[in-house]
């Protein structure tokens, strides 16, 4: 078996163990009580907003490769790349789409991930401000120190994230620590590639972006509220909103795939602030079981995308 599976799978079972914790915890009955009250008129339609989410950030994509390529060959390789990115530590399984749209334009894989880097570090500088944001909203609810650490660890996170990007891509400092490195020495011609990329990211390709971007989590916060309403919870947009920064950004700690287990965690600890009028239990079973119902909503869309691997091995 090799190292990168063997990873994956420890990866997994990490994440499942936190999971079952939690359910174990709060109650698997209590958990499985909210799952079963879904309302499936609004868990479609959040499917069908969360769609047009992705057609947004389609668009985004071919602003930023700013070649020929129609957005309906784009939409596939970047609903794929969620999809990988879902199942990934990191959720480092979306650079899927580069190699995907390296084959439909014949350009470079090094070049599309270096776009797509560049995307990614945009995407982040949004969401450290999101999260920012989402923090002065919900200070209101700050009545204890575990409520406050998890909100330090959301916005650290993106933040995290921004500054190994622009080391990555605008210093020289990666290339020198990875040619010390035997095993790393044969990547150096993939971040000279990358930082090479950047060059053709202008400031009104950047500024388009990050307007995708603002658009983007206005319709995503939408499909959170919609799926909300499927659990009959009793959230505003606003608070749906403002939880979509926070929650997605811990997806991102590459221990779990796609933050398994601990963005269930952060969830239950959240509901318990927002849904003060509920049993402490039940808010946080519901916390669970929506981040749950986030994920199949999301994956059940992004699903679509295997159509992408199918017309590469047809190939």
């Amino acid at each position: 078996m090799k190292k990168g599976t063997i990873r994956l799978a420890l990866a997994f079972g990490f994440g499942i163990a936190i999971l079952l914790y939690l359910f174990w915890s709060m109650g698997f009955d209590n958990i499985v009580r909210v799952l079963s009250s879904v309302r499936p008129e609004y868990f479609l339609a959040a499917a069908l907003i969360y769609l047009i989410s992705e057609l947004v950030a389609a668009l985004n994509l071919k602003v930023a490769i700013d070649g020929k390529i129609r957005l309906r060959n784009i939409l596939p390789s970047h609903m794929c790349g969620m999809l990988y990115s879902a199942v990934t530590p990191g959720r480092f399984g979306y650079y899927y789409t580069a190699f995907s749209l390296a084959k439909k334009t014949r350009e470079s894989r090094s070049k599309n991930i270096g776009i797509l880097t560049i995307m990614q570090g945009v995407t982040f500088f949004v969401k450290v401000i999101s999260c920012i944001i989402a923090v002065i909203y919900f200070s209101r609810l700050f009545i204890s120190t575990e409520s406050k650490n998890y909100f330090i660890m959301a916005a650290f996170v993106p933040v995290l994230f921004v500054v190994s990007i622009v080391l990555i891509l605008y210093t020289q400092i990666p290339n020198k620590v990875v040619a010390r490195i035997p095993f790393l020495k044969k990547t150096l011609g993939y971040i000279s590639m990358m930082q090479e990329s950047r060059k053709s990211m202008n400031a009104r390709k950047i500024a388009s972006i990050i307007s995708l971007n603002l658009i983007g989590w206005f319709i995503v916060g939408a499909q959170w509220y919609f799926l909300s309403r499927s659990l009959n919870l009793d959230l505003s947009y606003w608070d749906a909103f403002m939880l979509q920064p926070l929650l997605s950004a811990v997806m991102f700690i590459p221990l779990t795939p796609s933050g398994l287990g601990i963005t269930e965690g952060g969830s239950a600890l959240l509901f318990t602030l927002i849904l003060s009028s509920m049993p402490s239990a039940q808010a946080k079973a519901a916390g669970v079981a929506y981040i749950l119902l986030v994920r199949l909503n999301s994956i059940m869309v992004d699903s679509f995308g295997l159509i992408d691997m199918r017309i590469h091995g047809k190939k």
